[in-house]
C-alpha cells in the first residue's frame, strides 16, 4: 500500500478531498521527512508515519477552514452528568509542517541520516 491508499482507507468519506489535494498534502509532508532526515528516499519504515502526517494535514486544513464543525468540550459536570459544547478557536498559524515534524520527532529520528 503506498501513502495515498492509506490516507484514503482511515479518513471518512466525508472528510476526505479530492485526489489533488491528497496529492499535493502527500508532496509537502514527503518533502519535509526527506529534509528532516537528510536523506533522498523515505524508507518503506515511514510509510505509515508519512499517511497519518497526511491525515493530521488534512483534519488542520478542515478545522482551518470550518471551525464550527470542531466543537470541544468547555465545560464538564458530573452531577447530572452536563458538558457543554464550545467552538475550538484555531488560531491562523495552525499545524505548520515544522510543528508536525516535532509532533512526530521521535518516530523520525530513527531514520536521520548525518551531512557531512
Amino acid at each position: 500500500m503506498d501513502v495515498t491508499e492509506i490516507v484514503k482507507a482511515k479518513l471518512p468519506a466525508d472528510k476526505l478531498p479530492n485526489d489533488t489535494i491528497i496529492s499535493m498534502y502527500v508532496a509537502e509532508v514527503r518533502q519535509a521527512i526527506l529534509t528532516y532526515c537528510n536523506r533522498s528516499d523515505i524508507p518503506m519504515e515511514l510509510t505509515f508515519v508519512h499517511a497519518n502526517m497526511v491525515i493530521d494535514m488534512i483534519f488542520e486544513e478542515n478545522q482551518r477552514i470550518d471551525p464550527e464543525n470542531s466543537k470541544v468540550a468547555t465545560s464538564i459536570q458530573e452531577g447530572d452528568t452536563r458538558v457543554e459544547l464550545g467552538n475550538n478557536k484555531v488560531s491562523a498559524s495552525a499545524l505548520s509542517t515544522q510543528q508536525m515534524i516535532y509532533n512526530y520527532q521521535t518516530q523520525l529520528n530513527k531514520f536521520r541520516k548525518l551531512r557531512w
